[in-house]
């Protein structure tokens, strides 16, 4: 009886025993698991912070990406409107230039008109100059060839006489040599006269008087010289021609205006088509 009493005194504490270490190792294992739950835990709570900043880090790189789209868009826009103005600009510089050159073949045009005719008129100046000598006086006035002749020398002494003398016949036949031998001379009798009173009744005015006294030297030049007529003009100034005190009778050689534009419009026209 003893052995079944100290048997199950000894059971007893071998179960008392067994309960406790279980229960030792379930507190050691309780402990254990709460460890690792707070490691886990603080492991958690750095991970969240990490993707808290990730996700900061990502909104602040999107909103970077943002205005960086912005600011290339609007970079593309200025380009575009850059490239239009320097397009613009391109294109009015390269007007410009045309229309400078354009200008400048005008220019050339015209100066070259000018040359051509200043070349002709001192070629004509020297035709006259050898014919003439000294018979008259010789120059370029406004252009144009003169040859001005003394009223006295054509006319006489007397002031109202439209009568060419014998002696003034030498000097145009020398001034009707000139033109006959070169063809493509006009001429413009240009006549002056000074203011005077008339009773003739074959004078009406000093106007009639310049006007008969042109007329006369054209007549000898083309009866007397053979001069073509059509190759000539009357012109009558009256008083109001000449400043000089002695009268005078003005050959205006070659003024044909008309011809010298019409060679520059046509040397502008064949400029522009070069």
């Amino acid at each position: 009886m003893k052995r079944i009493i100290v048997f199950g005194i000894l059971l007893s504490i071998s179960i008392t025993n067994l309960h406790a270490q279980k229960k030792k190792d379930l507190l050691d294992e309780i402990d254990k698991l709460r460890k690792e739950l707070k490691t886990t835990k603080g492991k958690l709570n750095d991970a969240e912070k990490k993707t808290k900043a990730t996700l900061t880090q990502v909104e602040t790189m999107e909103a970077q990406v943002k205005d960086l789209k912005e600011t290339n868009s609007s970079l593309l826009n200025n380009m575009g409107s850059f490239t239009e103005l320097s397009k613009k600009k391109a294109q009015n510089l390269e007007k410009s230039l045309e229309s400078l050159q354009a200008k400048d073949k005008q220019l050339k045009s015209i100066n070259d008109a000018i040359s051509k005719g200043d070349s002709i008129k001192l070629a004509t100046l020297t035709v006259f100059k050898q014919a003439l000598g000294n018979d008259a006086k010789i120059g370029v006035q406004n252009g144009v060839v003169l040859i001005t002749l003394a009223n006295t020398v054509i006319f006489g002494d007397d002031d109202k006489s439209a009568t060419v003398q014998d002696k003034a016949k030498s000097v145009l036949g020398k001034v009707a040599k000139a033109l006959n031998a070169k063809p493509d001379l006009k001429i413009i009798v240009e006549g002056n006269s000074n203011a005077l009173n008339f009773k003739d009744k074959n004078i009406v005015d000093n106007w009639d008087l310049s006007a008969k006294q042109a007329a006369a030297v054209v007549r000898s030049l083309q009866n007397d010289h053979k001069v073509d007529p059509k190759r000539m003009s009357v012109l009558g100034k009256s008083e109001y021609g000449s400043q000089s005190i002695e009268t005078e009778t003005r050959i205006i050689v070659d003024a044909k205006f008309d011809e010298f534009y019409g060679m520059v419009k046509e040397n502008m026209k064949n400029a522009s088509k070069k």
